[in-house]
């Protein structure tokens, strides 16, 4: 048994999403050993290694997002981070002061004001900012808030920080871009203004801020 398990983990994409149900792919294989047709609940399975775990190249980019718009470069996330980085701001002032918010927390919540429908969970990776009531997180598969998540209700996207890899253009600070964040379940086109930008190695890292979903 234990080798058929090992057998369909090395199958599974190793994102540990838990868009399948499981908090892991380790679960979901241990699942699968007696229950096969559990291995249609990952999405990325069918497809070939190179398209889970690696970027096109910039020529493969159909540069469209998912309703046909285009954008001008992709957002990815750090590769130390468990998921893309946001700072957000509670729209209840009082949140971080009530869940006692640290390093370490599992959060959940809507963004406001930007026209997304999709609830975000996130792990906290800094300790929050209390003068400001601004969180920073990591967005990380839904199943992560199962066990220990709490709800903050309704929230503001203050930045996205992340890396370009793939862009059509040169990027400037101050100019609002449309980008496509790489991990978005929607695969709708962002919006927002660069207001920092380094280059770090062949990638560039930026942040954006005034974010919209158009």
């Amino acid at each position: 048994m234990e080798g058929e398990i090992e057998k369909i983990l090395e199958s599974l994409p190793g994102k540990n999403c838990g868009q399948c149900g499981f908090k892991t792919c380790a679960e979901l294989a241990v699942f699968a050993a007696t229950q096969p047709d559990a291995l249609k609940r990952c999405i990325y399975r069918e497809q070939p290694p190179a398209a889970a775990h690696c970027w096109p190249m910039a020529e493969e980019i159909i540069w469209n997002d998912a309703l046909g718009r285009e954008y001008e470069f992709i957002l990815e996330q750090f590769p130390e981070d468990p998921g893309p980085r946001e700072t957000i701001v509670p729209l209840n002032p009082a949140t971080i002061e009530k869940f006692a918010v640290k390093k370490g927390d599992i959060l959940y919540g809507r963004p406001a004001l930007v026209g997304c429908p999709v609830t975000h969970v996130g792990v906290v990776v800094e300790d929050p900012d209390t003068l400001n009531g601004a969180i920073t997180w990591c967005i990380v598969g839904p199943m992560a808030a199962r066990d220990r998540g709490r709800e903050i209700g309704y929230y503001q996207i203050i930045a996205y920080d992340g890396l370009v890899r793939h862009s059509r253009e040169e990027l400037q600070i101050g100019r609002r871009y449309y980008f496509l964040p790489r991990t978005c379940v929607l695969l709708s086109r962002h919006s927002g203004v660069i207001s920092a930008l380094a280059k770090r190695g062949d990638k560039t890292r930026v942040r954006l801020e005034g974010i919209w979903i158009s």
